[in-house]
């Protein structure tokens, strides 16, 4: 049986890999974050599996991440406390917080003798400046905001203990994850967000023009691609994980508005700085050494995720 920690496991994708991972019995998991609610005395997230340890923890206290880890084979960092857009405000909290946190996992993770430690980095904020419909991992990162160089700068780090340590890693960077379970109330996650405005009859912002194309992975695909290849070998170090093709802003609000029948006020606003017109992954990397690729059209996964947002508008 392997012991898998899940850091970030209360997050959108965190929630989604541990009860992946919960539904197959040779794997022990513990699913470490926050949850303040479960501190308050509401049920735990996972209470029906019972191969699931929740740990109501501190990514930022040590004892706690040494808890976590002790007795594990495989770790899962998902934990950051920027987003690209927040990381504006104040460029240090992430040297402060992701990059310094994340240094002392891999220090535990190395006394540990962790077997691999798996690293959820962004596909989009850590290439930057390269407006593009076909990014691969080869291409010359230009991250523009502190959030994306945190990220790369996490990378770098588990690339300096792979070589003065021996500690094995993978980096997922990952395109736009959306669908059911991701917090329509947020700062990040845009199909969502602006479905929660379809449906309470809100304006929704758009920056620019609306011809903004981002590449947007349907969250089951994107477990299927983590859970199906952490474990094995792997021939490179990094790997974009998206859909591959690119969906504009207009395309998800004409999408959102086949879904609700009927359209409301749209904002337009300049486009930040630290924006880019276009941005999509080249998954060919990924998809020729593991096989797996994307399943779900963005018709399905809008729909899936459209009927998940109106519970809870």
């Amino acid at each position: 049986m392997s012991k898998i920690v899940v850091f970030g496991a209360g997050g959108f994708i965190g929630q989604h890999l541990v009860r992946r991972f919960a539904k197959e019995p040779d794997h022990s998991v513990v699913a470490f974050g926050r949850f303040a609610d479960y501190q308050r005395g509401a049920a735990s997230p996972f209470a029906e599996y019972a191969n699931v340890q929740l740990v109501s923890g501190d990514f930022f206290n040590q004892r706690d991440l040494d808890n976590a880890i002790d007795g594990a084979d495989y770790v899962f960092h998902l934990v950051t406390t920027t987003t690209p857009a927040t990381s504006n405000d104040d460029p240090f909290i992430d040297i402060e917080t992701n990059v310094r946190g994340s240094i002392e996992l891999f220090e535990l993770c190395t006394k540990h003798q962790v077997k691999k430690v798996i690293f959820l980095s962004s596909g989009g904020s850590v290439y930057g400046a390269i407006d593009s419909t076909a990014i691969n991992e080869r291409t010359l990162p230009e991250p523009r905001s502190p959030y994306g160089i945190g990220k790369l700068t996490v990378e770098h780090f588990l690339r300096y203990f792979k070589f003065t340590k021996n500690l094995d890693y993978v980096v997922y960077r990952v395109a736009n994850p959306y669908g059911p379970g991701q917090n329509i109330y947020g700062r990040q996650g845009v199909i969502p967000i602006f479905m929660h405005k379809f449906l309470s009859n809100q304006p929704i912002t758009v920056y620019g023009t609306g011809n903004m194309v981002r590449d947007y992975i349907y969250i089951d695909d994107l477990i299927d691609m983590l859970a199906g290849t952490y474990a094995k070998p792997n021939k490179h170090s990094e790997y974009n994980l998206g859909s591959g093709h690119g969906v504009s802003v207009n395309e998800l609000i004409s999408a959102i508005e086949t879904c609700a029948g009927h359209s409301v006020e749209k904002e337009y606003m300049p486009t930040p700085a630290t924006f880019l017109e276009k941005n999509v992954l080249d998954i060919n990397r990924f998809v020729e050494e593991f096989g797996i690729k994307p399943a779900t059209s963005l018709e399905d996964g809008m729909q899936r995720t459209w009927d998940y947002v109106k519970k809870f508008s």
